[in-house]
């Protein structure tokens, strides 16, 4: 079975000494450098398990497979970034108000002094190393809305579904867009958004819908379900990645997407309802960094074993990862977790 795990900031600027200053995300030699800190660092703490490298060398990379970090998309449309040296780039709300969002529109990447700099690295490891791979983090549609307008977009669902409507399709457009240039790069794009996908369905275009866990089934399937198949139909290998509790509470909305081949199941969700829903779609179960943070051994084998136990179909179909794993967390809970995925025989 395959099985993953992720950090945070924090545990790779403690362990690894790396930086995530803007040069981190902006300058290609830096960033090739830290990930060869960071690829050695998993290896010298959870090598036996296969995780990590002994002796790493660059990877020409556009963005992270080691990190979770959404905020390029969101700054395509006009949204700041503010960056910490032991955390992921955060984005600041527009706060844009029903009237202003019929003024937004997708940009047109060759004039856009964002796409310009992603465009500049690009160049530069394509002329020096002759590739790019890419790993920057796909955000949902409703998620660089919510940058956009903050907590607003869930009213203007009941009061502006017009003007909501144009600037969900706006934000498709551009994500499209951004899709196609990383796509014209490499068949393998979604490890920025969770790693595991590259173990499991490397081809697939991984949206982040974590805020579809603050709407209902019916709000999805009214407003995000359509641009989530605009998606699917553009890319072909489509997944969805809901980190949230809750994912049976939308699975029905997500099992109508057609072209639907990878689910990321969030902590905590009812495993056995999301594959009734999603027969034959690849489901990666996320197991808690906080639950793991007090579980012991014994829990913590037998909660993996649940979560594979009931997402798996016909003995596959299924893997487990720990996202979000601070400075805080010890080796030997990490290990905890490591050893249960890897006793699992499927």
């Amino acid at each position: 079975m395959k099985y993953d795990i992720t950090f945070h900031p924090s545990w790779w600027h403690e362990n690894a000494g790396v930086d995530f200053t803007q040069d981190f995300f902006d300058e290609p030699e830096y960033r090739m450098e830290c990930d060869i800190k960071m690829r050695k660092a998993l290896y010298d703490h959870f090598g036996e398990y296969g995780i990590g490298e002994k002796n790493p060398v660059k990877r020409p990379l556009l963005g992270t497979d080691l990190l979770a970090a959404g905020y390029l998309l969101s700054e395509l449309m006009g949204c700041g970034i503010v960056y910490e040296a032991d955390n992921s780039p955060q984005v600041i709300c527009r706060n844009l108000d029903e009237d202003e969002i019929e003024e937004v529109t997708a940009p047109d990447l060759k004039c856009s002094d964002v796409w310009k700099r992603t465009q500049k690295q690009i160049d530069y490891m394509l002329d020096k190393y002759g590739r790019v791979e890419t790993y920057v983090n796909l955000q949902g549609i409703q998620n660089i809305a919510m940058d956009l307008m903050g907590q607003e977009v869930m009213v203007a669902y009941y009061t502006a579904e017009e003007e909501v409507n144009g600037l969900l399709s706006e934000i498709t457009k551009m994500s499209i867009d951004v899709g196609r240039k990383f796509k014209a790069l490499s068949n393998d794009i979604s490890g920025g958004v969770t790693a595991i996908v590259r173990q499991t369905r490397p081809e697939v275009y991984l949206t982040s819908n974590c805020s579809v866990e603050m709407v209902s089934n019916d709000l999805y399937e009214k407003f995000l379900l359509p641009y989530d198949q605009q998606m699917a139909d553009a890319f072909g290998s489509f997944g969805v990645h809901h980190c949230g509790k809750s994912m049976e509470h939308v699975v029905e909305g997500y099992s109508k997407i057609k072209g639907l081949d990878f689910a990321e199941v969030g902590a905590f969700s009812d495993m056995k309802a999301v594959r009734r829903a999603l027969p034959g779609v690849f489901l990666n179960a996320r197991y808690s960094p906080v639950r793991l943070m007090n579980a012991t051994g014994e829990e913590v084998m037998e909660e993996v074993r649940a979560l594979v136990e009931d997402g798996a179909e016909n003995g596959g179909l299924i893997s487990v990862s720990c996202v979000g794993l601070d400075k805080n967390i010890s080796d030997d809970k990490i290990k905890y977790f490591l050893e249960a995925c890897r006793r699992i025989e499927l």
